[in-house]
Order: structure tokens, then C-alpha cells, then sequence
């Protein structure tokens, strides 16, 4: 657990990457491959939920570093 007054620890420079990817994604789904008929703007909203849920999922890891006793690291078992 991080001592009160640190600072948790952050993202690592592949999870950033992860995050940026995942933004990368999304402007190129709504640029060029999800249509521009009616259902557009609730296709984006579903296809940008689950973008969060995989940004939420990386975001966790931090989350997971600085509460080892709370949360789990992906791949990783509680010990």
C-alpha cells in the first residue's frame, strides 16, 4: 500500500502507449470505418463504450501497483 503523502505509482510508458492506441482506434473507427447513415451516432457511442471498458482496464493497473492487498494486476494472482 503507498504511504499516505506519496504519490501512487503512475502508468508505465507501455500502458500510456496502450492509451494512446486505444484514442488511435477510435479516431480512425469514426474517420473511416464506421458509416455515415442514421445509425452512426449510436454506433460510435457503443463502439466508444467499449473503448473505455479496455481504458478503464488499463487504468486499473495503477490502481492495482499502488493497492496490492485491494486489487489485482492483469496476469498476476493475488498472493
Amino acid at each position: 500500500m503507498t504511504a499516505p503523502g506519496t504519490t501512487p505509482p503512475a502508468l508505465t510508458e507501455d500502458e500510456h502507449e496502450a492509451m494512446r492506441l486505444t484514442a488511435k482506434l477510435t479516431n480512425l473507427m469514426c474517420r473511416a470505418v464506421i458509416g455515415r447513415g442514421d445509425s452512426r451516432y449510436r454506433d460510435i457511442e457503443e463502439f466508444v463504450a467499449h473503448i473505455h471498458a479496455i481504458q478503464h482496464t488499463i487504468m486499473a493497473q495503477a490502481a492495482a501497483r499502488a493497492y496490492p492487498d485491494q486489487y489485482r494486476l492483469l496476469g498476476e494472482a493475488f498472493r
